[in-house]
């Protein structure tokens, strides 16, 4: 009878413990999709910085009295307020992936790597913007003028791309917040 009960116990402690290592994988596997997304924003924003620092020595090239700089200007607005969002939002995607290994549940587990997927997605976006802006800065002060409506064209779609993005994150945060305070 005894012999019964230890191999009842060491089955059920071998299946318990057979769910704690698939628990485990599952949150590996989400560590690791998030760290790689977060990986991809990190590239980005490390690309649009240098491209800012590059930027700053190309702004000296054009003349103050161009008649482009009312667009460099616009670019160079629309490159820093998405520099912002970039850099906030690269670090709201390593908050989010922080929580991912203590959350109480497989389920919470998920929506912190959904946010951090998401908020990384949104630093992508950003930082293209700011690359994009800072392409058309470089083409004025180089004077190549030809590819200038190009550029105009790539920025509005990029514009437009990252409007989409933040609106989406903005959409799946609520959801999560509404699905959390039921």
């Amino acid at each position: 009878m005894n012999r019964k009960k230890c191999l009842l116990l060491l089955a059920a402690g071998l299946v318990s413990f057979g769910a704690v290592l698939n628990v485990c994988a599952d949150r590996a596997g989400l560590i690791e999709e998030t760290q790689t997304a977060i990986g991809a924003a990190e590239k980005a924003v490390e690309a649009a910085r240098a491209d800012i620092s590059r930027g700053k020595e190309l702004i000296a090239r054009i003349p103050e009295d161009s008649p482009l700089m009312l667009d460099v200007m616009q670019m160079l607005e629309a490159a820093s307020e998405n520099w912002t969002v970039a850099v906030e939002s690269l670090e709201g995607a390593k908050k989010s992936a922080q929580k991912i290994e203590s959350a109480p549940s497989d389920v919470v587990a998920e929506d912190f790597s959904l946010l951090s997927r998401v908020n990384a997605a949104v630093a992508v976006s950003g930082a293209k913007v700011v690359q994009i802006g800072l392409v058309y800065v470089e083409a004025v002060a180089n004077e190549k003028t030809e590819s200038l409506d190009l550029i105009r064209s790539t920025m509005q779609d990029a514009l437009a791309s990252t409007s989409q993005v933040q609106f989406n994150y903005e959409r799946i945060k609520t959801i999560i917040a509404e699905k959390y305070s039921k």
